[in-house]
């Protein structure tokens, strides 16, 4: 028993040093920004999610360090992973635009339907984790309503108490079916920057295929397939083409 709370304080002291290190080390982190020691910066940022914290204010610090440097390609992957994190943030998205005007490719989008753009609208207000965790608070709220419900002996308050329980059991099927729509969506739908000057896109996963153009560093990418060292890429105005999948670098 003795070993075994021995091990337990020194488990639980060692997730407070090292909580405690990244909230010293993050704050220096910025302090450094703030002096224009940028590199400096991004190795104390670096080194906490090596520590594995990871959070939204975290990479967006990440992103702005690495456009002080005009490293354009780390500065747009830090910001996209801090929007996946957090999806509404003015900061994020602003200073995400920032970068993206910087970039040598001007690519169109393909238009689509208002529907899905509603959809997509609507999702983006939460991420993953907030969608769900609202969907399970609604389900606590339609449970206890409902137990009441089941109670109540007035028909008039088991009329009214019946019809909040099936507003919040509504409710947490909408967040609870949007959260996982997202995530398979995330999931499905991975993206990466292209960290190479200059890249070409093939018809065909080897050298000796045609090239059909050219991208250059901070560009973002659709995966749509991967085979040995090649990835299928789609843009945004809907070509696609193969490519190195060294020249790539996921936002996961």
């Amino acid at each position: 028993m003795e070993k075994i709370i021995i091990l337990c304080s020194f488990f639980f002291c060692g997730i407070i040093f090292s909580q405690t290190e990244n909230e010293v080390g993050f704050k220096s982190g910025i302090e450094l920004y703030n002096k224009g020691d940028y590199n400096e910066a991004i190795n104390l940022f670096v080194k906490i999610i090596n520590n594995g914290e990871h959070s939204d204010e975290l990479y967006f610090n990440l992103g702005n360090s690495y456009y002080k440097l005009n490293d354009i390609p780390n500065s747009i992957y830090y910001f996209e992973k801090a929007l996946k994190l957090n999806p509404n943030d003015n900061d994020i998205l602003n200073n995400l635009t920032y970068s993206q005007n910087m970039l040598i490719d001007k690519i169109d989008q393909l238009p689509s339907n208002q529907l899905s753009d509603f959809i997509n609208y609507i999702s983006m207000f939460f991420s993953i984790k907030q969608w769900l965790i609202l969907g399970i608070i609604f389900l606590y709220f339609f449970l206890i309503l409902f137990v009441i419900y089941f109670f109540k002996n007035d028909s008039i308050a088991k009329k009214n108490y019946f019809t909040l329980s099936s507003a919040f059991f509504c409710l947490t099927i909408i967040f609870i079916l949007v959260g996982v729509t997202k995530f398979e969506n995330q999931k499905s739908n991975i993206q990466a920057i292209i960290f190479d000057k200059k890249i070409d896109f093939r018809t065909e996963p080897n050298y000796r295929s045609e090239i059909q153009f050219n991208l250059h560093e901070g560009t973002k990418v659709n995966i749509i397939d991967e085979l040995d060292d090649w990835v299928l890429v789609e843009l945004s105005n809907g070509a696609s083409g193969w490519m190195e999948l060294k020249s790539i670098k996921k936002i996961d």
